[in-house]
């Protein structure tokens, strides 16, 4: 199909004038995407390979502007590897992520990651398989705080949380009921920040990403606390509903069956520690 394609565009040229010749190209530029998805759908034996475009947050060490864009980034590209095809990932604010994401343009990004089952669906989106996990605590001063048992612990106390962040069903209750006050950041460090600075009591946060940011910029003070707000959840590759996009993620779920996430996730964690 791709020489087909190639064959048409140049044959144009001697064929008609400039004029009608621009016209010729739109339209098989057109056909010719429009035959892509069912090639790409061959899977590992398919001639074609593409260079795909995702969407991600700053949110080390799953994704951001580290080294290789974060482990979740390492898992995709490899997975998508085994399928002969190649990953550009651009880093946004998370809202901004999923609005360009979900958009569905031409030549746009497929999709955004990492997401939650909940993110994925609140955005209208089709969820890959599962291409890692996170969990959800409390990060706190230490010494600062007893230990909390259950929500009624945390009545009336201020909790940063991220802009538009699932905070997991028992934290997002409490700030829903009015019970806890939700004090809204653009990032985990913003957060973070403010309880080293006493403006919030706890922070809602994954345990890798505070283990992290505690370590690169030096906040000795915090701790997490002992008790998760969630069960370990799954993460996904969030992709919009076109036709292309849809056969990108079968794509990526026949990649991800090939290679091993926990081993790439390990060995990224390690090299990033020594």
């Amino acid at each position: 199909m791709g020489s087909l394609c190639g064959r048409l565009f140049l044959g144009c040229f001697g064929a008609y004038s400039q004029a009608l010749c621009k016209i010729a190209m739109t339209r098989l530029r057109r056909l010719c995407r429009a035959m892509l998805p069912g090639v790409f759908a061959l899977g590992a034996g398919a001639v074609w390979s593409a260079d795909l475009p995702l969407v991600t947050l700053d949110w080390p060490p799953y994704s951001g502007h580290i080294s290789q864009q974060g482990f979740l980034s390492v898992v995709i590209r490899q997975a998508y590897a085994t399928q002969g095809h190649t990953v550009s990932v651009k880093v946004y604010p998370w809202r901004r992520a999923i609005k360009l994401a979900m958009e569905g343009r031409a030549y746009g990004p497929l999709g955004f990651y990492s997401a939650s089952q909940s993110e994925c669906a609140e955005a209208n989106g089709v969820v890959s398989d599962a291409i890692g996990s996170f969990q959800f605590g409390l990060a706190q001063r230490k010494g600062s705080q007893a230990p909390w048992r259950d929500g009624t612990d945390l009545h009336g106390k201020r909790i940063g949380v991220v802009d538009g962040y699932d905070n997991g069903p028992e934290i997002n209750s409490l700030i829903e009921r009015g019970l806890v006050t939700a004090d809204v950041a653009p990032s985990d460090l913003f957060s973070l920040k403010k309880l080293e600075a006493k403006r919030v009591d706890y922070v809602s946060i994954d345990q890798q990403v505070f283990e992290h940011l505690a370590a690169k910029h030096k906040l000795k003070g915090l701790e997490m606390s002992s008790r998760s707000t969630m069960p370990k959840l799954p993460l996904f590759v969030c992709f919009n509903r076109t036709a292309y996009s849809d056969s990108m993620r079968l794509s990526l779920n026949e990649g991800l069956k090939r290679i091993n996430i926990r081993k790439l996730a390990q060995d990224y964690l390690r090299a990033e520690t020594r």
